[in-house]
C-alpha cells in the first residue's frame, strides 16, 4: 500500500509540474508566468469582445494581443514583459524616474514621470516596439528573464530567448552595454529602441539593418495593420508623422510628413485580413498618386538615392514591406491590391473594413494534467 502511495504521489507531483509549462497560442509554446499571463489577458479580452491589438488594462497589468506586462503604480517600473507568452524581461527601469502616470491607448501604453522628461511607449504589435524618449540624460536598464542571451555588436543589442529574436539600441547613447543579466543604456536626448523580429512574420533577415537606420536616425515609422481593421503606427523620429486615412479591402492610404527634408525608412506589417489578396493579385505602392519604383533586394533598398519599395509575402498570407522615401514635405502613399499587369489609378477609399471576431483558441494544461493522473490511476489499477 506505501508503494501504492508513493507511485501516485510521484505521478501528481509530475502533473502538477507540468501544468504551468503548457499553453499555446498560434502554434507556439509559452512557458511559466508569461504563459499564464497571456493566458489570462486572452481571457480577459474574448470576454470583454476585444479582438485584434490593443491594451486591455486590470490592476496594474495590460493585456495586448502580442504583449503582456504589469507597470508599478508607484515607481512606474515595468516588470513581467513578455511577447507572446515569451519572457523577455523580468523589468524594464528608468533612473531618478518620478513617476506621473501609465495610460494604455489602443495598441499603445504611456508611461510617463511628472516633468515629462522622460515617456515609455509600449505597443501591442508584431514586432512588440518599446520607444523610450528621453529629453535628459538618464540610465535606462533592461532586466533579462531567465534564459533570455543577449549580445552585442557595435551599439547594438541582440536578444534571443526561445523562437524569438529582438534588437536594442538607441539614437542618442552615450553607451550601451550588457553586465551579467542586465542591458543598460546611459542616453542623452533621444530614443532607446527595443523592436523584435515580427511574431507573425519570423523573417529574419534585414531586422539588423533596420535597426542601423533606427540608431542613424534615418528610420522614420513602422505600421503594423491586422485583423478586424486594427492598426499599430511606432514612430521612430520625433520629426516624422504618420496617418492612415483610409482602408478597405483593395486599398489603404496614408500621409506621411516630416520636417526633416532627408530620406527615411518605413517598415510596414500587413496581413491577409487587413487587405485582401489572391494569389493572382500583386501589391503595388504609390505615392502621390504616381508608382513607386519597386526593388528586388533589401540591399536595393538600402542602396537607393530615389523613392522606391521592397516587398516579401511569406507563405502568401503576410505582407512585409520596407518603404524609402527621399525626400520630404508631406506624401500621399497607397497601398494597393491589383490584378497583375493591370494598373488601376490611385483612389480614395472610403469604406472602413470588418471582421467578425473569430473564437479564442482554448489554452491546453488542466486537461493535460487529468490525463497524465488518469493514465497513471488505469496501469495502476492493473499492476495492483
Amino acid at each position: 500500500m506505501n508503494k501504492l502511495m508513493k507511485i501516485t504521489t510521484v505521478l501528481l507531483i509530475v502533473a502538477l509540474l507540468a501544468l504551468p509549462v503548457f499553453a499555446e497560442k498560434d502554434g507556439g509554446m509559452m512557458r511559466g508566468k508569461a504563459g499564464d499571463m497571456m493566458k489570462k489577458g486572452q481571457e480577459m479580452r474574448s470576454a470583454g469582445g476585444m479582438m485584434g491589438m490593443g491594451f486591455m488594462h486590470s490592476a496594474g497589468s495590460n493585456f495586448g494581443s502580442y504583449v503582456t506586462f504589469t507597470v508599478d503604480n508607484t515607481t512606474g517600473e515595468v516588470t513581467n514583459y513578455s511577447i507572446s507568452g515569451i519572457a523577455v524581461f523580468d523589468s524594464i527601469k528608468v533612473a531618478n524616474f518620478n513617476f506621473k502616470d501609465s495610460k494604455p491607448q489602443g495598441s499603445l501604453t504611456k508611461i510617463t514621470n511628472k516633468d515629462g522628461s522622460v515617456v515609455l511607449q509600449l505597443h501591442d504589435n508584431p514586432a512588440a516596439v518599446i520607444n523610450i524618449k528621453t529629453k535628459t540624460a538618464t540610465t535606462i536598464t533592461f532586466n533579462l528573464a531567465a534564459g533570455v542571451k543577449a549580445s552585442k555588436e557595435d551599439k547594438i543589442v541582440k536578444i534571443e530567448a526561445d523562437n524569438l529574436t529582438a534588437y536594442i539600441t538607441g539614437t542618442n547613447a552615450t553607451s550601451l552595454n550588457i553586465a551579467g543579466d542586465e542591458i543598460k543604456i546611459e542616453s542623452s536626448v533621444g530614443n532607446a529602441i527595443f523592436r523584435a523580429v515580427p511574431v507573425n512574420m519570423p523573417v529574419s533577415e534585414g531586422h539588423g539593418r533596420f535597426m542601423k537606420e533606427i540608431m542613424k536616425n534615418r528610420a522614420g515609422a513602422e505600421i503594423a495593420v491586422g485583423e478586424y481593421g486594427k492598426y499599430s503606427i511606432a514612430n521612430y523620429s520625433e520629426d516624422t508623422n504618420v496617418m492612415i486615412k483610409s482602408m478597405d479591402r483593395n486599398r489603404m492610404r496614408m500621409t506621411i510628413n516630416s520636417t526633416d527634408p532627408s530620406g527615411k525608412f518605413f517598415m510596414m506589417n500587413l496581413d491577409n485580413s487587413s487587405l485582401s489578396w489572391t494569389e493572382r493579385q500583386k501589391i503595388r505602392l504609390y505615392m502621390d498618386n504616381k508608382p513607386m519604383r519597386q526593388v528586388m533586394t533589401e540591399d536595393e533598398l538600402y542602396n537607393a538615392t530615389e523613392s522606391s519599395f521592397w516587398i516579401t509575402m511569406p507563405g502568401g498570407k503576410r505582407m512585409q514591406a520596407m518603404m524609402y522615401i527621399a525626400n520630404f514635405s508631406e506624401h500621399t502613399v497607397d497601398v494597393a491590391v491589383e490584378d497583375a499587369g493591370t494598373p488601376t489609378p490611385a483612389e480614395t477609399p472610403t469604406m472602413t473594413l470588418e471582421k467578425t471576431p473569430a473564437a479564442t483558441p482554448k489554452t491546453p494544461g488542466f486537461e493535460l494534467m487529468l490525463g497524465v493522473v488518469g493514465a497513471g490511476f488505469a496501469y495502476l489499477r492493473r499492476k495492483y
